[in-house]
């Protein structure tokens, strides 16, 4: 089982509905599409993208429905498991 990583406090939700998170100082930067749940497992969306300089980063998160939005707030601690890597097979070769 996978366990969720620290992602950091939310910042601000946008006017366009999405959650800008400030990432932790000092930790590695969370891949594009990684799942974001809150502190009780929720799943609250996914990380659209990585603005910022390197040392002062912030998520892009795009919610995964408008009415989560209702239960985040500024400060909320949000965390994230990367997305799993997809292994990719050859089911055939055509000749």
């Amino acid at each position: 089982m996978r366990t969720f990583d620290s992602l950091g406090p939310v910042e601000i939700i946008t006017k366009s509905k999405l959650i800008l998170v400030k990432l932790e100082a000092g930790r590695d930067i969370p891949d594009i599409g990684s799942i974001v749940t809150d502190a009780s497992g929720n799943h609250v969306g996914k990380i659209m993208d990585i603005i910022g300089p390197v040392n002062r980063a912030y998520a892009v998160i795009k919610p995964r429905s408008y009415a989560i939005l209702s239960s985040i707030k500024t400060s909320t601690i949000l965390f994230y498991r990367s997305r799993q890597q997809k292994h990719h097979t050859t089911k055939g070769k055509r000749k």
